[in-house]
């Protein structure tokens, strides 16, 4: 195995730690919150994932960024002005 892929392979390792954390951390609010508030049932690991899963589809990960065109145009002239 060459560098780029071992650090591919640590980047897919950590990403999949980072997101099982934050599964974790949601489920564990979620069953500490919600069947006290509302009498809902607690959720298992991948009931907590599917419900991020759907949330980050629903509200977020897909917004699009506009760039004005005078800085899509020429950024350096826009840079220079500023200054």
């Amino acid at each position: 195995m060459n560098e780029n892929q071992i650090g591919v392979l640590v980047g897919i390792v950590i990403g999949v730690l980072l997101v099982a954390i934050i599964v974790v951390v949601f489920r564990w609010l979620w069953n500490t919150t919600m069947p006290e508030v509302f009498g809902v049932r607690d959720v298992t690991f991948w009931q907590a994932f599917k419900i991020l899963l759907l949330a980050g589809i629903l509200f977020g990960s897909h917004r699009v960024v506009e760039v004005p065109r005078q800085v899509s145009v020429d950024p350096e002239a826009i840079a220079a002005q500023s200054e």
